[in-house]
């Protein structure tokens, strides 16, 4: 086998479960957790040079922190949303049910949080700005940006997934 491939299954065989679990936190999906930490395993395999020891546990862990934030990027905001906020109650499977629980979101978006706090969780998960941006734009820190975004998740988290 070569080094690179051995140094890959090592890796796997005693890392594999950690990089699970920080994928699964990240996505909320275990089989979309599976399908990222795979993916990265794959890469790591076709690389051509690769760090050594806990140089190589730390790359896998960024890369795959790295390939889950890629997947949620590439998600709509509803995903994301229902995927962070899952809820008991409600059938995911019909049309009308979806829209009925996205209305509900906007209205506590637009009705519960601060018009500061809307503005920059809006601008985030919305318009897909990054901190720096935001702040920029609202001319606050990127500290207050990310005290806005923590504030803005509690409630909705309290709201709906109590």
């Amino acid at each position: 086998m070569p080094k690179n491939d051995q140094m890959v299954a090592d890796l796997y065989r005693l890392h594999y479960e950690e990089l699970l679990r920080t994928a699964y936190l990240l996505l909320h999906d275990e089989e979309d957790g599976r399908d990222a930490v795979s993916d990265v395993m794959a890469r790591l395999m076709t690389a051509d040079l690769l760090p050594t020891g806990d140089r190589l546990v730390a790359y896998a862990r960024s890369s795959v922190r790295h390939e889950c934030l890629n997947r949620l990027k590439r998600m709509k905001l509803h995903e994301r949303m229902r995927r962070a906020l899952p809820l008991d109650d409600v059938a995911d499977d019909g049309r009308d049910e979806e829209e009925a629980l996205y209305r509900e979101y906007q209205q506590f978006i637009h009705g519960e949080l601060t018009p500061q706090t809307r503005r920059v969780f809006l601008m985030h998960y919305g318009d897909r700005l990054k901190y720096r941006e935001i702040a920029q734009e609202v001319g606050i820190s990127e500290a207050a940006v990310y005290k806005h975004l923590s504030q803005a998740i509690k409630k909705l988290k309290n709201r709906f997934n109590p």
